[in-house]
């Protein structure tokens, strides 16, 4: 079997080849010119050269695919026109590539995000039957492209994974928070005491996009994709753990908070270069609930998170360490 995999070579992608290949599938890997292949350079994989505004070499590399996971997307940007452009056309020509193909695809997995949905409005998280309301261009963005998959589903087998706040080895939205820790020994914290987050790590995501893909019972499904839900204490004792030292927790103000993110926003105007303090960022984290159920794919896909978040959290610090990073203790 092979499986072709959009935005291999970023964060969640190069988690998700390595699963592919444990379970000894032959993966294609979808880059763009400008991509640092460094997360898959040494692994056996194959690889493509195609952007997702060039629709001939999509569907040239779908052709050859028994799977498609569709992980690629933009994160950060300044314009909801630029979100829209990749997450949701970009995902437009995947579908449309893949329904070149004549129907031999077993499956087209869309890695989407909580954000399509939207924090939970009441202390219930959500669960994959609840409304979607996306408050930025981003989740507008996501939820845009879910909704292609999702019109593509009569003549496509589709799933789709929204996994929440993802983090393990390889990412850095986490990195200036430990940065932080290592350096002034302390623990920012956003907004109210009682603000929650569900997490997942790296690794259990890919995991859980595996037995999507794979699950029969899962075409035409929405899964959320987790690990643990949190508030921010204790996301700040676990950096606490992992980085075998005592931190000061300082609660940031909004105000102060939302100035940040100006400030960030500004930076990104003048020098052109995206900055993971932003003001959708700051937007996000003063939410009081970005929470979400997976039950649905511990009964439907047999999934079951695997790290905890003071184990990933450790193990997040000791690959930045490795990476030099971030400073040893």
């Amino acid at each position: 079997m092979k499986a072709l995999v959009t935005g291999a070579t970023g964060f969640v992608g190069s988690h998700l080849v390595e699963r592919l290949l444990q379970a000894d599938m032959d993966v294609l890997c979808l880059v763009r010119q400008t991509s640092d292949p460094v997360w898959i350079r040494d692994l056996p994989v194959e690889t493509r050269v195609a952007a997702l505004d060039q629709p001939e070499r999509i569907a040239e590399a779908i052709a050859e695919a028994d799977y498609v996971f569709h992980v690629a997307g933009l994160t950060r940007a300044r314009t909801r026109r630029a979100y829209f452009a990749v997450n949701a056309e970009g995902t437009r020509r995947v579908v449309s590539g893949a329904l070149a193909g004549g129907g031999a695809l077993r499956r087209l997995v869309y890695v989407s995000s909580l954000a399509a949905a939207g924090p939970a409005p009441t202390a219930d998280p959500l669960d994959e039957g609840a409304a979607a309301a996306p408050i930025d261009a981003y989740g507008a963005s996501k939820l845009a492209a879910e909704r292609i998959v999702l019109a593509a589903a009569d003549d496509l087998p589709v799933t789709i994974v929204r996994p929440p706040a993802v983090y393990g080895p390889r990412d850095t939205n986490f990195l200036p928070l430990f940065r932080t820790a290592r350096r002034l020994r302390l623990a920012p914290l956003i907004g109210r005491k009682t603000h929650r987050v569900s997490f997942v790590y790296a690794a259990d995501l890919a995991e859980g996009i595996y037995r999507a893909a794979t699950t029969a019972d899962a075409e035409g499904q929405t899964y959320f994709i987790a690990g643990g839900t949190h508030t921010q204490d204790d996301l700040a004792d676990a950096v606490s753990h992992a980085l075998g030292l005592p931190l000061r927790k300082v609660r940031i103000p909004a105000l102060l908070a939302r100035l940040a993110g100006e400030y960030g926003q500004l930076k990104w105007l003048l020098t052109g270069k995206p900055q993971i303090l932003s003001r959708r960022k700051i937007k996000d984290a003063l939410q009081s609930r970005w929470t979400c159920c997976w039950d649905k794919a511990r009964r439907e896909l047999g999934y079951r998170e695997r790290t905890d978040l003071a184990s990933g959290m450790k193990q997040t610090a000791e690959w930045y360490i490795q990476q030099g990073w971030l400073e040893a203790p």
